[in-house]
């Protein structure tokens, strides 16, 4: 069963007294009397928001209307791994969803709809992509552009390189300097699926 708003304010006594050590304590710092204290701690008067402000104020809490609340888009993880190195890992089913702030979105000029999130294996992009590490990709971006990271197939493999341009086709680049670029020329060039451009990476420090 969810929980009231009343029930949240009183997990936040909880935590307060918790902290704190004890009621007297509460009531030293804040003020509010023994009685509003133990009425609330009970669980027998509901508290009122003007009455409970101090003890927000005593952890640092603040309530946030509807209207205050960042405006978040919910971004799809599929399953897929994309191969810093390669990866023939190409499902596509959707594992779960991310929240991003539409405002960093904007920003960043990534397109809402066309987003989505994967997770890197391998370590040919290390140090800048990790093993592990989850990127977000653009799919409204698939025009090449020179020194891009791009998510891209080539024949079975599913990759995360570098581009660079040259006269006949495309050399995709990996950070890690022990892996050489692959150089591909025409044909090679003509059969390379573009899926967008990377955009945002989060690394998991092991624990």
């Amino acid at each position: 069963m969810e929980k009231s708003a009343n029930d949240r304010l009183l997990e936040l006594l909880d935590i307060a007294v918790e902290k704190h050590g004890s009621m007297a304590e509460i009531h030293r710092l804040t003020g509010i009397s023994n009685a509003n204290l133990t009425y609330w701690k009970q669980r027998n008067r509901s508290p009122r928001l003007n009455e409970f402000s101090k003890i927000l104020d005593l952890l640092g809490c603040k309530i946030l209307l509807p209207e205050e609340l960042p405006d978040y888009a919910d971004i799809p993880k599929v399953s897929a791994k994309a191969g810093a190195g390669s990866s023939l890992i190409t499902d596509a089913e959707v594992a779960g969803y991310y929240a991003f702030r539409r405002q960093f979105l904007t920003r960043m000029g990534i397109s809402e709809r066309k987003a989505v999130l994967l997770d890197v294996i391998g370590d040919s992009m290390s140090p800048l992509l990790k093993n592990g590490d989850t990127i977000l990709v653009d799919q409204g971006k698939r025009d090449l552009y020179e020194g891009f990271i791009y998510l891209i197939g080539l024949g079975d493999e599913l990759l995360v390189k570098r581009l660079h341009r040259h006269a006949k086709g495309w050399t995709l680049i990996s950070q890690n300097p022990g892996y050489p670029p692959v150089t591909l020329d025409e044909t090679d060039s003509e059969s390379l699926r573009v899926y967008g451009r990377v955009m945002w990476s989060g690394h998991v420090f092991p624990s």
